[in-house]
């Protein structure tokens, strides 16, 4: 049975189907503590998570502590690491942890995985902590590291499709904005900035619009937990003429 973690800058989720009752999903939250290492607090809020100890066989992970879960044996794990987007057709296994280091010199001990997102024809690598790895693989038999934005690249590609506007796609999180373009089904821009307070945010929204040569008829797309929507949307409405929120 597999149990997703998602693993953010400031919170640790877990979800999983619940064993009794069919149908049911459990979800349940670890706030991050601030002055440890994300390992730590990930180590932390797997011995704390109720779920996998509701759905443990009583005392076999006591006494046994380098036994494998023996409910959950797979492990899907979202990390919110940077990406870098290589096309497809010039995706290379060998120099992409090369090319990420290059470009992300923050990360230069951590591993390299590459996800293909085959909806938009690109390999998103990212980085994996080895510390993060050697917690996940104590508990877990195998263990799934993706991306945490591929399933938001997918669902805006999809949404990029229709009418004749440009679009622009704005996602919230972790104090900080991701933002991605798409034309044809395939990425135009994507990067990322942190905003701590609106004008932040407007600035860079702003910038980036000129930037791809974007029109007031074009339109801007919202989503994720935005803070000071009121006052952000009340300073792009002076250069933007169609803005939408997005759930997703």
């Amino acid at each position: 049975m597999n149990i997703t973690i998602r693993i953010t800058r400031s919170t640790i989720t877990f979800t999983a189907p619940n064993t009794v009752i069919e149908g049911q999903t459990d979800f349940e939250q670890y706030n991050m503590k601030t002055g440890i290492a994300v390992a730590a607090n990930l180590r932390q809020a797997l011995a704390e998570c109720h779920i996998l100890k509701a759905q443990s066989a009583p005392g076999r992970l006591q006494e046994q502590a380098v036994q494998y879960h023996p409910v959950f044996d797979t492990v899907t794990v979202f990390v919110d690491t940077p990406l870098l987007l290589i096309p497809a057709e010039e995706f290379d296994a060998e120099t992409m942890p090369q090319l990420y280091h290059y470009a992300n010199t923050k990360h230069q001990q951590d591993d390299v995985e590459g996800t293909p997102i085959n909806q938009i024809n690109v390999v998103a690598a990212y980085a994996v902590g080895k510390d993060l790895r050697f917690v996940l693989t104590e508990m877990f038999r195998n263990v799934k590291f993706m991306p945490l934005l591929a399933p938001i690249l997918v669902e805006f590609c999809r949404r990029s499709y229709g009418g004749f506007q440009e679009k622009l796609f704005c996602y919230f999180h972790d104090k900080r904005v991701d933002m991605f373009a798409f034309r044809k089904g395939r990425v135009r821009f994507c990067s990322s900035f942190e905003v701590s307070l609106t004008p932040d945010a407007a600035y860079f929204i702003l910038n980036v619009w000129q930037t791809l040569g974007m029109k007031p008829s074009d339109v801007l797309c919202l989503a994720g937990s935005i803070t000071g929507q009121e006052a952000l949307l009340k300073e792009l409405r002076q250069f933007i003429r169609n803005i939408r929120n997005v759930k997703i």
